[in-house]
């Protein structure tokens, strides 16, 4: 999850280079399909055309109205089975209707079969007289066609359907787009969706739908944190307070990003694009920079004894002390390195991790205050060995006393 950097899970250069169909070739398409079975290629977007390949095998019903749906018993314990996921989605459904402002529009969020599991949206569009899905609807495109909840789930990608492209009828007065949502093994675990009447009001919102997806995907990944923090105190409660101090420091990053992301709602709703735009993207910087550091916090926290193994160990420090950024900070510490060059050891990146964490945490309670700790790498003259020294230099302590200096040996990569 992991994500890396900026880059998004979906095919951007397909939608960017790929000409949208015209609205008068999708119709034509589907009087096509209807009246001979064929599925005309050239006059539909690949997705589109995928997803009305899929439909028709899987025997998808074109003039069906309405999605299927299941019984009250079995909605009510799909609700329950995936309480979890609706309770962390919830904000995020919640921004981006106010996002939508006064637009026809309806905001979904599904599990991983298509099942529909809430949906916030005005009033007309979600309980008027028009049959749109609610809870326990199946969006499949086995059931549904092609539509923005099935068909993401089918490409493992984000989706934009438009008006007629919908594989039945019922679903043609809206313009749709969907984004699976993953756990931090990559699993898709579920898709959120935005529906709405009218397709440029869609188009505004299709930033704010991804970084959204990315919030969830990060609340799921902040509460698995906590959970890997409460083994910590069950296993190793030495080292729980540290870890939990630096797990509070990780998640600041994350709620920055929803409280830019709800300004951003209010911003879109009122038309102030340009600035919503600007801090969409900032949200985006800090959901990555929490991904990032959290990945280095569960590393830390895994006791478990890995296998020996070339790791980057300046790579490791200059991660470490972007985790500690904060405690920094915080301790008003100065964090000096030197090393002349990437050096390669031999060794567990777990426990390295963790050995390194120790040093520093040491050398913040020897200098104190206003302090200074020099980290310095080299390799032995025999070039057999790398020696890690850090040295405390406290603004306290008398002229006459020297630096508290440590230091540790690890044997460099040979190959």
């Amino acid at each position: 999850m992991s994500r890396a950097g900026s880059e998004l899970t979906f095919n951007q250069k397909d939608e960017l280079t790929e000409m949208k169909a015209s609205h008068h070739d999708v119709l034509e398409a589907g009087r096509i399909y209807k009246s001979t079975g064929a599925i005309p290629s050239r006059m539909l977007r690949s997705k589109i055309y995928r997803a009305w390949e899929r439909s028709h095998l899987q025997g998808a019903n074109p003039y069906a109205l309405q999605a299927e749906k299941l019984s009250r018993s079995d909605t009510e314990h799909l609700i329950t089975k995936n309480s979890d996921l609706m309770q962390l989605a919830k904000p995020y459904i919640r921004m981006l209707s106010q996002a939508a402002g006064t637009e026809r529009h309806a905001v979904m969020l599904s599990d991983n079969q298509a099942l529909l599991l809430d949906v916030v949206g005005d009033q007309q569009t979600v309980h008027g007289t028009e049959a749109f899905p609610e809870p326990g609807s199946w969006l499949s495109e086995s059931v549904a066609g092609a539509n923005g909840i099935g068909t993401p789930l089918a490409e493992a990608d984000y989706v934009e359907i438009i008006s007629a492209e919908h594989f039945i009828e019922g679903f043609h007065p809206f313009t749709c787009q969907g984004i699976p949502l993953r756990n931090d093994k990559q699993e898709i675990i579920g898709v959120l969706s935005i529906s709405m009447r009218r397709q440029d009001a869609g188009q505004r919102l299709k930033e704010i739908l991804l970084c959204a997806s990315h919030g969830v995907e990060a609340d799921l990944l902040s509460a698995n944190l906590e959970k890997d923090v409460r083994r910590v105190l069950k296993s190793n409660p030495d080292e729980y307070q540290p870890l939990e101090d630096l797990r509070q420091d990780i998640i600041q990053a994350h709620h920055a990003a929803r409280l830019k992301l709800e300004v951003v709602s209010r911003m879109v709703a009122v038309n102030r694009l340009d600035y919503a735009m600007q801090l969409v993207r900032q949200a985006e910087d800090s959901i990555e920079l929490f991904r990032r550091r959290a990945e280095i916090w569960r590393n830390l926290a895994s006791f478990e004894i890995g296998r020996v193994q070339p790791v980057s160990l300046t790579d490791q420090i200059s991660n470490l002390i972007d985790l500690l950024s904060t405690e920094v900070a915080i301790r008003q510490v100065e964090i000096v390195t030197q090393w002349d060059e990437p050096i390669t050891v031999m060794g567990d990146p777990r426990s390295l991790l963790r050995h390194l964490l120790r040093y520093f945490l040491q050398a913040f309670e020897q200098v104190g205050k206003g302090g200074k700790v020099e980290l310095v790498v080299n390799k032995t003259s025999d070039l057999e060995l790398v020696k890690v020294s850090f040295m405390a230099i406290s603004v306290v302590q008398p002229a006459a006393s020297a630096p508290q200096l440590q230091f540790f040996y690890l044997p460099i990569n040979r190959t």
